[in-house]
């Protein structure tokens, strides 16, 4: 793209649709709310107020296998969600700071532990939570990994198809999710916790002015006083900025 996003007419903004709290649209309707979606509407306010006038936001749904696609074709301008910051993804994409830091965790259904046969974990193929399931120690069982291509695809699968026997997905999202109606009451976490990795806001690289001015406004929202109560508004009982190791037992749900 040759012009910044600072210029552009529309401001294009990605946001997921089953990533709680972080971004998620609870109707049918795509209206995502979340931790991110708030992060973002904060941020970039700040990004135009008072030297530019702010363009139209339009939300742009996208998942973890659409989102750099989206990104590279000019079909949005910066992804706000849960995307983690690795060394593959800045040779291709510029980040943000980090808005968030997490784990990754490993839900199971009953008895997925039992025995010595190899048990089917679901999760999203290529992401950075089946390289840190693939790349762990030893979680207490044999496993073969289930790609599919989204979050939302992966809780279907370990809630509806009976030949799988656990999902691993980034930890907050994880556990949030399984709080839900759908969620059987005897699921169970793993304990243990996977990699310790940060999220931030992805952008285009050859757009460093916009990269620079939306970094910016995030260095100062992040350090005003309405930070901690957006933390406190998505994440009451979590403690999103930390990262405990696990010992490897199972936590009830």
């Amino acid at each position: 793209m040759s012009s910044s996003a600072l210029a552009r007419g529309t401001l294009r903004v990605g946001f997921q649709r089953n990533t709680p709290p972080f971004s998620y649209a609870p109707g049918p309707a795509f209206e995502p709310i979340g931790y991110s979606v708030d992060l973002a509407r904060l941020v970039l306010a700040k990004v135009f107020d008072g030297t530019r006038r702010p363009p139209p936001v339009e939300a742009v749904e996208v998942t973890s296998t659409t989102r750099e696609g989206l990104l590279a074709e000019g079909r949005i301008d910066i992804e706000c969600g849960s995307t983690t910051i690795t060394e593959a993804r800045l040779r291709r994409c510029a980040f943000s700071r980090p808005i968030f830091r997490t784990s990754h965790r490993i839900a199971v259904k009953p008895g997925a532990t039992a025995g010595t046969g190899t048990r089917r974990v679901v999760g999203i193929q290529g992401s950075t939570s089946q390289a840190a399931l693939e790349g762990a120690p030893d979680p207490g069982f044999a496993f073969t990994f289930v790609g599919v291509p989204s979050i939302g695809a992966a809780f279907d699968a370990f809630l509806d198809d009976p030949l799988v026997d656990a999902m691993v997905a980034d930890e907050v999202i994880l556990r949030t999710l399984l709080r839900g109606d759908r969620v059987p009451g005897d699921v169970s976490l793993l304990d243990v916790r996977l990699g310790e990795e940060g999220y931030g806001f992805m952008m285009r690289k050859d757009d460093p002015e916009f990269v620079r001015a939306v970094d910016a406004a995030l260095a100062d929202v992040l350090a005003s006083d309405v930070h901690p109560k957006l933390l406190d508004t998505w994440f009451a009982d979590e403690s999103p900025m930390s990262s405990p190791n696990g010992t490897g037992t199972h936590e009830n749900l």
